[in-house]
């Protein structure tokens, strides 16, 4: 049985983001919810001392970011800008 991340959401899959400046995202998340399509950028798992990945008190996985976002207003103009190439690109991904 496959769990979903969160209830109603649904990972529409992976991409590789190259920047105007010319840096390369790999892992990008894109995701499907009730409001529509949206990207995080890339995460890790938290590991541990003991070298495995660190859990919450459900039991599920921690994860940190790789990149970070100056606000809210910039990391929303991030997943804008990547769910309009998607779709422009890829338009099958959001059927």
């Amino acid at each position: 049985m496959v769990r979903p991340f969160w209830p109603n959401v649904r990972l529409l899959g992976f991409a590789r983001i190259e920047l105007p400046s010319g840096l390369v995202l790999a892992d990008v998340t894109v995701l499907m919810g009730d409001r529509g399509p949206w990207a995080s950028a890339p995460s890790k798992p938290m590991i541990g001392k003991d070298g495995t990945a660190t859990k919450d008190a459900a039991g599920k996985i921690k994860y940190v970011p790789v990149v970070e976002f100056t606000s809210k207003e910039v990391r929303q103009r991030f997943s804008d800008a990547v769910v309009a190439g998607l779709q422009a690109a890829h338009p099958e991904v959001f059927k």
